[in-house]
């Protein structure tokens, strides 16, 4: 009983091999494994229609004297029996219905890999392109994300600058804009996550990039620097300075990821983004003592 089990087992091992190996084949090999296979089964009814009283090769190809005709007849037969089509013309009989039965299921099994690979490769076509048009909108979105807290950021220097205070609106939108950077800043790692997305910014869409992070924190630096100038005390404005820390913070951890997974040699600007964080981490410290 065990004897047989095992003999199962590695029949069935030995078949998903066998099929494992043909899926790995390309398009081109595979179609040409289904004409061999389809030539070779035509060779064989067309010896068989010379073996004895030619019982056991397909009907009516004994009977034709013409040996190339005979062989294009076998040819016809079997390109047929492997396509499943079965006009009825010529049938097969004694072995040779052994030999059309193993012809079909194998060359359906062929054609059947060959048409999944076909299908899976347009699938993957179509999944990359739906992530690269994905991760654009993601990377337009992203920057106009820094350009939006920019724009937060210069009202409220506007604003400092004319009435000489801050009112609880622009406190609300630097602690929205703030909240937002870290979201921008954490998100940013994905557009190198290749395994995951299949998609990849190209060297000028990174350097746009580099260069959106880099000008907001510039201007958040300015703004700082002009609440200070304005004896506006913007270190004891609990919930901006919270989320002023987190963004330093966000900034610190994700910034050499960023660089790490970059492809391209940025260094300056990841060392002008992370110069601009620390100018926000000293304007802190500074008020906080």
């Amino acid at each position: 009983m065990s004897l047989v089990k095992n003999k199962n087992t590695h029949s069935s091992n030995l078949a998903f091999a066998f099929i494992e190996w043909l899926t790995g084949l390309s398009y081109t090999t595979l179609f040409t494994v289904w004409l061999l296979m389809a030539v070779g089964f035509g060779a064989a009814y067309f010896g068989m229609s010379y073996v004895g009283e030619s019982t056991h090769s397909p009907t009516d190809l004994a009977e034709i004297a013409d040996p190339f005709y005979r062989f294009a007849n076998a040819m016809y037969y079997s390109i047929i029996t492997a396509t499943s089509t079965g006009y009825g013309d010529i049938t097969p009989q004694g072995i040779s219905k052994l030999f059309a039965a193993v012809q079909s299921i194998t060359a359906l099994l062929v054609f059947a890999i060959f048409v999944t690979k076909l299908v899976s490769h347009q699938q993957e076509l179509t999944l990359t392109e739906v992530h690269r048009l994905t991760f654009e909108d993601v990377f337009h979105n992203t920057r106009e994300g820094f350009y939006i807290c920019r724009k937060d950021f210069d009202h409220a220097i506007a604003h400092a600058e004319k009435n000489g205070t801050i009112d609880f609106e622009h406190w609300e939108n630097i602690v929205i804009a703030y909240r937002h950077l870290q979201t921008l800043f954490e998100e940013i790692p994905d557009f190198y996550a290749n395994d995951m997305h299949n998609y990849t910014i190209d060297i000028k869409r990174e350097q746009l990039l580099a260069e959106s992070a880099h000008r907001t924190l510039h201007r958040i630096n300015v703004m700082l620097d002009t609440f200070s100038s304005k004896d506006i005390e913007w270190a004891t404005h609990e919930r901006s300075m919270k989320e002023l820390q987190e963004l330093v913070n966000v900034i610190s951890t994700i910034t050499p990821l960023w660089e790490e997974r970059s492809p391209y040699d940025l260094m300056e600007s990841f060392a002008d983004i992370l110069q601009m964080k620390e100018r926000m981490h000293l304007k802190i410290m500074q008020n906080i003592n």
